[in-house]
C-alpha cells in the first residue's frame, strides 16, 4: 500500500483518489504468518459464536494466548539495495539508520515509533506485555546490475493502460514486463546478500523465511508528483508493494527439513518520504510497512477497494490510519484487534450504564448483540479512541479536517466509535475471498458517524464538495465519535446515523447520555432496550454526484416486514435519474444543483417520510484528459466522459467536435481549439 500525504488539510483530502495497492499482488496464502493468525481467527470465531467469553479473552488472563491470540516475534532481514545510477547523495540514511527506523526498541531521530514499538504497543492487553514483536536486521546497500529505468520498466501504451495516473510509466508493475525486471532486481539484491546473511535466524516455517523488507533508494511511485504538483509522468520510480517472488529464491542457508530456505514473501518500500511519505530528502516513515505487516496476519483492507468510499477511512491502520501520520499511524479498529486476540471483548447483555477507558490505556472493546433474529451475524463493537499515545496524530488529523485548520484548538478531542460488524459480509468478501470487505452497498466493518454526515460513505472521486459538509467525502473527521462536534448522545433507530440491522430489522436497543467523563479520558454511556417502528434510516444528505457521470443510492428503511415500496412524494431529484419501487436512486443526473425531494416508504399499512438532499457538482477534467477522448472520435454518450462532455455541450445524445469545443470555450481553453481543428480536418 503506498500513496503520499500531504501537509495541506483541504489538499490532503481532495487530492487525486489514486488506487493504493497494485491490484492481483499478494504475499502466498498461508505465507508470512497468515496461516497461524487464521487458525486463532477459526478459534476465536467458534468462542464468540457460542459465547464463550472467558475463554476468547484468555491472553488477558492467562500465560498461554497461542490458541486465541496472534503472539511471538517475526524476524525479518531488511535488503537495502541500489541502483547502477544511483547518485551517492540520493542516499539519506546507512544501513544503521534504516534499522533504527523500522527495529529499534527506542524510536530514532525523535520519532514517536518504530515498526517494533507500535507493534508491541498495539499488541499490550491494557499495558501488559506485547504479544507481538517484529525485529530485524539489515544488510547493504548492494549495488544491482543495471540502471534504475531497467527495473522499472520504462514506458509503454500497456503501461498507461493500468497506471492509476494515467501516464505511461511502469513503476516495476504495471505490466508483465516491468514486473519480470523489478524481479530481476530483487534477485540480484538477495544474490548480493545471500553470502553475508544467516537466514536461519528469519524464519519459523522450517522452508521459507517469514517475510523480507527490500527498500530502493528512490520515491514510491505511488506519490506521482507530489509533493510539488509536478505531473505524474515525472515518476517513473518502482511502486511500493507486497508480492511473492517468482520465481522463488533459493538461499544457501539450510532448511530444517532438508534442502535451502527459499525467500517467496515480500514487501518493497521506498527508503525516503519523511513526515509527508513523499519528501526525497528524509529517511523512510513507518506507516506503509505498518498495514502491510497487517496483511501479514491475514487481516483485510478496511478501505473501500472499489474506490467508491473510503469504507473505514483513517480510524484503522487497515483503512487509511497509516496515513494520519506515517510517522505514528493510526491504531488498528476494534474489530481487527479481536481478530488477533489483542483486544479484551466484553459483551453487555444488561441495561445499565457503562464507563470505560480509552484505548490503550483500556484493553476492552463493548460487544452488543441485536435481540431478534439475525441471518447475516450483525453485532456492534464500541471502543473508546483518544488522543493518546498512537492515535494522537489521527485525532489531531480529525480535527483539522473538521475545522479546516493546521492547528486546533487543544480542546478537540476524541469519543465513543461505535462500529456496525456485518459478519456474512466479511465471511463473503474477507481477505482470504476478494478483499472487498467494505466494498459495495454493506459493509462488512461500518464506522457509524455520530455526526450523520456521512463523509465517510460518499464518493471521494466527487470533485467541488469540500468536506466535512454532508455528503463529501473525507477520510474521517472528529464529527464521527459520539458525542463529537454536533454534540450527538444517542444512537437507536429513529437517529441519524441509526442502528438498524442491514437486513432491515431493528437492533432491539438504544445507547443513549453518551458523555465524557474527562477529557481525554473515559466515556460513560447507557444502553437500554427499545421498541420501534418503519423509519427510514438512509441521512437526509445523499452522497454527491457528478454531471452526466452514473449515479447510484439505495435507500434503507427499518423496522418494518422488509416489503418496502418507495415513491417521491413532494419535489424532484436531479433530471436523468429516477427512484425505483425498491428505493434505488440512480441515472445520470443532466445538470448540476442542489435538489431537494421528500421520500416516502411504505411497509403494509405503515408509512413514514422524510425529506433528502442531493448535490450535483461538474466533474473537473483535465484538458488532457478530454484531448484524450477527443482523439478517439464521434461516439455514443455511453460513458460518463462522453455524456458529460455532451450534455455540457449540444446535449444531442453523441459525444461529438462541438462537445469537446464548447468545452474549451467554458474552461478557458481556447488555445487548443486550434488543434482540435487541425485534428477534425485530417480525420478521415
Amino acid at each position: 500500500m503506498a500513496m503520499c500525504a500531504p501537509r495541506a488539510v483541504r489538499a490532503q483530502e481532495n487530492r487525486r483518489h489514486v488506487p493504493w495497492e497494485v491490484p492481483g499482488l499478494d504475499f502466498s496464502p498461508n505465507g508470512v504468518w497468515r496461516a497461524r493468525a487464521r487458525q486463532v481467527r477459526l478459534n476465536r470465531a467458534r468462542l464468540l459464536a457460542a459465547g464463550r467469553f472467558e475463554a476468547l479473552n484468555a491472553p488477558a488472563l492467562g500465560p498461554s494466548p497461542a490458541a486465541t491470540a496472534v503472539s511471538g516475534t517475526i524476524r525479518e532481514p531488511l535488503i537495502l539495495f541500489k541502483f547502477k545510477d544511483t547518485q551517492a547523495g540520493a542516499l539519506v540514511g546507512d544501513t544503521a539508520a534504516y534499522n533504527s527506523v523500522l527495529f529499534a526498541s527506542v524510536p530514532p531521530f525523535g520519532r514517536p515509533y518504530t515498526v517494533r514499538t507500535y507493534y508491541e504497543e498495539m499488541s499490550s492487553l491494557g499495558g501488559g506485555p506485547p504479544l507481538q514483536s517484529i525485529q530485524g536486521q539489515g544488510f547493504g546497500f548492494f549495488t544491482l546490475d543495471s540502471s534504475e529505468v531497467f527495473y522499472t520498466g520504462g514506458t509503454s501504451s500497456t503501461c498507461r493502460q493500468s497506471n492509476p495516473f494515467m501516464v505511461s510509466n511502469c513503476n516495476g508493475v504495471w505490466s508483465d514486463l516491468a514486473f519480470a525486471r523489478m524481479q530481476t532486481g530483487l534477485t540480484e539484491a538477495l544474490r548480493h546478500a545471500d553470502s553475508l546473511v544467516d537466514w536461519t535466524k528469519f524464519t519459523s516455517h522450517g522452508d521459507t523465511l517469514d517475510l523480507v523488507v527490500f527498500v530502493q533508494p528512490a520515491k514510491d511511485g505511488a506519490c506521482g508528483g507530489a509533493p510539488g504538483g509536478a505531473s505524474a509522468s515525472t515518476n517513473n520510480h518502482i511502486w511500493a508493494h507486497r508480492a511473492t517472488l517468482n520465481p522463488p529464491f533459493i538461499t544457501h542457508s539450510p532448511a530444517p527439513a532438508g534442502g535451502s530456505l527459499t525467500v517467496v514473501d515480500y514487501i518493497i518500500q521506498s527508503g525516503v518520504g519523511g513526515e509527508v511519505s513523499c519528501d526525497t530528502t528524509q529517511i523512510m516513515p513507518i506507516g506503509t510497512v505498518a498495514h502491510e505487516t497487517g496483511h501479514a496476519f491475514g487481516l483485510p483492507d478496511l478501505y473501500d477497494t472499489g474506490g467508491n468510499t473510503e469504507g473505514i477511512g483513517r480510524w484503522s491502520l487497515m483503512g487509511a490510519g497509516n496515513y494520519s501520520s506515517p510517522f505514528s499511524p493510526a491504531r488498528m479498529d476494534a474489530w481487527s484487534l479481536s481478530q488477533l486476540g489483542w483486544v479484551t471483548v466484553a459483551p453487555l447483555a444488561a441495561a445499565g450504564a457503562y464507563v470505560f477507558r480509552p484505548a490503550p490505556m483500556s484493553d476492552t472493546a463493548f460487544l452488543v448483540r441485536p435481540t431478534g433474529a439475525n441471518p447475516r451475524g450483525e453485532y456492534f463493537l464500541l471502543e473508546n479512541r483518544e488522543p493518546v499515545l498512537a492515535d494522537s496524530a489521527l485525532i489531531r488529523n480529525a480535527c483539522q479536517v473538521w475545522y479546516q485548520q493546521a492547528n486546533p484548538s487543544s480542546a478537540c478531542n476524541g469519543g465513543l466509535l461505535v462500529y456496525h460488524v456485518d459478519s456474512q459480509q466479511i465471511a463473503l468478501h474477507g481477505f482470504d475471498q476478494d478483499n472487498s470487505v467494505n466494498a459495495g452497498a454493506i459493509h462488512g466493518l461500518e464506522l457509524l458517524q455520530a455526526d450523520g454526515r456521512g463523509n465517510l460513505d460518499a464518493n471521494p472521486n466527487v470533485t467541488g464538495c469540500t468536506a466535512p459538509a454532508a455528503g463529501c467525502s473525507d477520510r474521517g473527521d472528529i464529527g464521527d465519535p459520539y458525542p463529537g462536534t454536533t454534540g450527538n448522545t444517542t444512537l437507536a433507530f429513529s437517529t441519524t446515523p441509526s442502528d438498524t440491522l442491514n437486513t432491515g430489522a431493528c437492533s432491539g436497543f438504544r445507547i443513549d447520555t453518551i458523555s465524557q467523563v474527562a477529557l481525554n479520558g473515559p466515556m460513560r454511556f447507557v444502553l437500554a432496550a427499545e421498541t420501534s417502528a418503519l423509519t427510514v434510516t438512509t441521512a437526509p444528505q445523499l452522497p454527491a454526484g457528478q454531471w452526466g457521470y452514473s449515479y447510484s443510492a439505495v435507500l434503507n428503511a427499518a423496522c418494518g416486514g422488509g416489503s418496502y415500496s418507495w415513491v417521491i412524494e413532494s419535489g424532484a431529484p436531479p433530471p436523468g435519474t429516477t427512484l425505483s419501487l425498491a428505493g434505488v436512486l440512480s441515472g445520470a443526473p443532466a445538470d448540476t444543483g442542489t435538489y431537494s425531494f421528500d421520500v416516502s416508504v411504505t411497509d403494509g399499512p405503515d408509512t413514514t417520510r422524510r425529506a433528502m438532499t442531493l448535490r450535483v457538482a461538474e466533474p473537473s477534467l483535465t484538458l488532457q484528459q478530454v484531448l484524450n477522448v477527443a482523439f478517439q472520435g464521434p461516439a455514443a454518450a455511453g460513458d460518463n466522459q462522453r455524456r458529460y462532455l455532451d450534455l455540457q455541450g449540444n446535449a444531442n445524445g453523441g459525444f461529438d467536435l462541438g462537445d469537446v469545443l464548447r468545452w474549451l470555450e467554458r474552461t478557458g481553453n481556447v488555445a487548443a481549439t486550434g488543434a482540435v481543428m487541425q485534428l477534425e480536418r485530417r480525420r478521415p
